[in-house]
């Protein structure tokens, strides 16, 4: 067996810092009202669940409403070499994967190249527009690339991002650490990541928002050499791999925003993101045969405080979620991931461990109306919020409040300084798979701080496929 220490800091790494941590804040929290008044948002103490006003001022410190040129100077692609990794363990060339498939998966991740590009935004370059694609054959030509381009919706200029091929990735991050406290906030004019459409899967030549034609695969990172929907051999050709646009694991989806635990986000796999998100909320457009005679989860209808099951929906989700501790020994062939908690009004904004939906988006109403999506953190814990349209539930705002840590329950990673945490949930990831064994010590130490980033977009780059448009970023800092 290995012993794999945390990779050292670096300007794309997991910061570690070294001071003594304190003690983890906990109960009692702000929540933050979600109107703004000239640049302004308050706050005050609630807990869990609840959705609070005034005490903390907000002022306004950036926004982009995507009207001007984006990458004007036209960045180019460069080739990932994987020189300078976020983590060992499920990032792209990860140690996991070797593990788990042996030699065969080096064959598999070598018979393809990842370019990536990157652009700044807004005043002061306070975003960075960070993509990714493959080139099939490795003649140095991305065949279907992934683009951020100014664009126009319901009358609004919106940043468009479009994903033709499901191994691209597309994501909107800010260019530095987000401050201790923050609100981030935007409008979506347009959405078209999967579910249905007028009541079908199937919609313009498309199957859950993929491209009909050909094979779409998760290849070469699997759901596991255990996980069904395929054979669990790496030496597979490309389309015996498990398929994303149909089949047991087949669907697509789209995050809204997330919080995650390192600085400098950029597309990857979708595994790796598995281990490394504090908070997010995304949709998670399932095709009816991931689903099978199940219910595949539940959503709220806010306007009865009732659930109902997924299958009788549009798959159009919205899931208000936080990441919470991990399985620091999952079973051979499986993954590494966090376990899930979600927040909807029928549970009263308690974050809960079963796939519960707050809402429903109804794509069909877009660009002439919209959804606003905003996350916060303050003090004691973080506030997602979600409002517009939704389907049963009609105009609504969802807030929901969650502290740090709940019940001796946390938030994945939540402290951004070492002052904030005092050790209690270190462990070893440890992986004793078929083709090796390793350990990942010390996974959440005292003396530990995760700077938090946000990513909006399709930060997958072997799921997802399709388009969005957005505008009206904005973020906001404690008031002088």
């Amino acid at each position: 067996m290995t012993s794999t220490s945390p990779p050292p800091a670096r300007s794309r790494g997991l910061a570690v810092r070294s001071r003594r941590a304190g003690l983890a804040l906990a109960a009692g929290a702000l929540a933050l009202t979600p109107a703004l008044q000239g640049g302004t948002a308050t706050a005050s103490a609630a807990p869990e669940g609840a959705d609070a006003a005034s005490a903390v001022e907000w002022q306004l410190l950036h926004e982009e409403d995507f009207a001007d040129p984006l990458d004007p100077g036209g960045a180019s692609w460069s080739r990932e070499t994987y020189d300078e990794p976020f983590d060992t363990i499920m990032d792209d060339d990860g140690q996991w994967y070797r593990n788990d498939y042996g030699p065969a998966w080096e064959e598999a991740m070598d018979s393809f190249d990842t370019y990536r590009k990157e652009f700044p935004v807004g005043d002061g370059g306070w975003l960075t527009a960070s993509l990714s694609g493959r080139d099939w054959n490795k003649d140095g030509e991305i065949e279907q690339p992934p683009s951020i381009t100014n664009g126009t919706a319901g009358g609004e200029p919106v940043a468009r991002l479009d994903v033709p091929d499901h191994t691209g990735g597309a994501i909107l991050r800010p260019t530095e650490q987000l401050p201790d406290e923050y609100r981030i906030e935007y409008k979506l004019k347009t959405l078209d990541f999967g579910g249905k459409r007028n009541g079908s899967i199937e919609y313009g030549g498309r199957i859950n928002g993929y491209d009909a034609d050909g094979c779409k695969t998760q290849h070469p990172w699997g759901e596991g050499s255990n996980s069904p929907g395929w054979e669990g051999d790496a030496s597979a050709p490309y389309c015996e791999w498990q398929d994303v646009r149909e089949g047991p694991y087949g669907y697509n989806g789209f995050h809204y925003m997330s919080i995650v635990d390192f600085p400098d986000p950029a597309p990857r796999n979708n595994h790796f993101w598995h281990y490394r998100r504090k908070v997010l909320m995304d949709s998670f457009a399932q095709h009816p045969d991931r689903v099978g005679g199940g219910t595949g989860g539940r959503i709220c209808d806010a306007s009865t405080g009732q659930y109902y099951d997924y299958k009788d929906s549009s798959f159009n989700t919205v899931n208000m979620w936080i990441s919470g501790m991990p399985n620091w020994t999952p079973g051979q062939g499986g993954l590494a991931g966090n376990s899930q908690w979600f927040m909807s009004s029928c549970s009263g904004g308690v974050a809960e461990q079963q796939l519960s939906s707050a809402g429903e988006l109804q794509p069909e109403l877009m660009p002439d109306e919209d959804y606003t999506f905003a996350i916060e953190r303050d003090a004691t814990g973080y506030t997602l919020e979600a409002g517009g349209n939704f389907a049963r539930s009609g105009e609504q705002t969802f807030r929901f409040h969650r502290p740090f840590v709940v019940n001796n329950a946390p938030i994945w990673h939540y402290n951004t300084k070492p002052e904030e945490y005092d050790g209690r949930f270190d462990g070893d990831l440890v992986q004793n798979d078929k083709n090796g064994s390793t350990t990942w010590p010390d996974q959440w130490p005292q003396g530990s701080a995760y700077p938090d980033s946000f990513v909006i977009g399709d930060l997958y780059t072997n799921v997802y496929e399709g388009s969005a448009g957005l505008t009206d970023l904005k973020m906001f800092v404690p008031a002088d």
